[in-house]
């Protein structure tokens, strides 16, 4: 019952995210007639897929704490070779991205880690953050950690839509902006 809940809340929130993109969007372009289509095509489209995207909750304990482990993972090696070597964000990305595709190939009888790169790769989407939002380690683990929780609550849906990993780092990179933020004003 808890699981049904807990694929309803990430599922809401990635909803809440591809809203808010859409919105900031229009927002900034208001004044062009082409945006504001374009956006509202999108908004069809994300209403069609959501109702065709299953809630089904599965069992996959020892699952989640890899996949965050490996999001965390795919997060912190893009950060280190984007702030510490100063290699752009997407070749840092995409440097992760192709070392962690290989790694399937020799473990072939493992079912879990044929889906880690997918992990580590959503991983690096968060590590690509900019440094003037991801003021440092804790940012990153903070941000690497919830779109870990999200990676794991959205496990069995969207399969087969394009822009998964990338939603799922945008919603885990503003919500840890938001609790920092939060964070700061209070103390």
């Amino acid at each position: 019952m808890i699981k049904k809940h807990v694929k309803k809340l990430s599922f809401s929130l990635i909803i809440l995210c591809h809203l808010g993109f859409l919105a900031a969007i229009l927002f900034e372009k208001q004044n062009n007639i082409f945006i504001s289509g374009f956006v509202i095509l999108a908004l069809i489209l994300l209403l069609i897929t959501y109702k065709k995207t299953p809630l089904s909750a599965g069992n996959h304990s020892l699952e989640h704490v890899l996949t965050i482990a490996f999001v965390f993972f795919g997060a912190i090696v893009t950060y280190i070779l984007s702030v510490s070597f100063g290699l752009s964000n997407v070749l840092s990305a995409g440097l992760v991205g192709l070392v962690v595709s290989f790694i399937p190939n020799f473990f072939k009888k493992n079912t879990f880690i044929q889906g880690m790169p997918t992990a580590v790769y959503c991983g690096a989407f968060v590590g690509m953050t900019n440094i003037s939002i991801a003021h440092g380690y804790i940012f990153i683990t903070l941000a690497s950690t919830i779109t870990g929780l999200l990676l794991i609550g959205t496990k069995d849906a969207f399969h087969g839509v394009g822009g998964k990993l990338g939603t799922l780092a945008f919603g885990g990179v503003a919500l840890a902006f938001f609790i920092t933020f939060l964070v700061s004003e209070w103390v």
